[in-house]
């Protein structure tokens, strides 16, 4: 067995209780030690670790999950001393910002978190409709007070089945951030509508950072425990 099959073998097994413990981490950390990853080979060991994950990911466990990629990812980076492999910005009036957004939604495969404003450019609810009947998980936050606005896409994207909930405060639940499958933050100025992307002076970065996802996906889980169900 090579030193890189002996990696992806301790990953997964690492992985059945959803959990690095501290011998496992030794064993890795020891084993990528030796095999010295350049940036190719870490990259597929992170493919393999991502691959993992979605196999074992569910909606019980996706927060265990994500923290024990998390944990091992960090493993991988550290023996290629590579903190973030992706990091992209883009900006607006164009279609940099939309193509970037639709081209994420369609690679996610297992979930798609998102936290807006409002949206009302129908090509991106078209895709994210797409997604949720493919069986990606899919959840939506955003302001109640946008939702009435002319081309909200919100009430069609609660009547195809996606779970959607507002801040009915009288605050703004002003975020502007989607999370995609356990690895990939996309956040910025950027709202998901026709006019920021023909008009407005507008930018999103996209990162594969796991603490900078991790952060967002916190903040998400508390929103949504706090906001109620939108039905449309």
């Amino acid at each position: 067995m090579s030193l890189k099959e002996e990696v992806i073998e301790l990953i997964d097994a690492s992985a059945s209780d959803e959990f690095l413990s501290k011998a496992e981490k030794k064993k890795i950390k020891g084993v990528l030690k030796s095999l010295a990853p350049d940036k190719r080979i870490s990259d597929m060991l992170r493919s393999e670790l991502f691959d993992i994950a979605r196999g074992k990911m569910n909606g019980e466990n996706y927060m265990a999950i994500l923290t024990w990629v998390e944990n091992v990812n960090k493993l991988i980076l550290a023996a290629n001393k590579v903190e973030v492999q992706q990091e992209s910005v883009y900006f607006s009036p164009g279609e940099e910002c939309l193509q970037a957004i639709i081209h994420h939604i369609r690679q996610a495969q297992q979930r798609i978190r998102i936290c807006l404003f409002t949206i009302s450019d129908d090509r991106i609810a078209k895709e994210l409709i797409s997604r949720h009947k493919r069986g990606v998980s899919v959840k939506i936050i955003s302001d109640n007070d946008k939702i009435n606005d002319k081309g909200s896409d919100i009430f069609e994207l609660a009547e195809a089945g996606i779970p959607v909930r507002l801040d009915i405060t009288d605050n703004h639940m002003h975020h502007k951030f989607a999370l995609f499958d356990s690895h990939i933050t996309l956040t910025g100025s950027y709202n998901w509508t026709r006019s920021a992307e023909r008009y407005n002076h507008e930018n999103i970065l996209i990162t594969d950072s796991y603490s900078v996802l991790r952060a967002f996906d916190k903040e998400f889980e508390s929103l949504w425990d706090e906001f109620p169900d939108f039905h449309g």
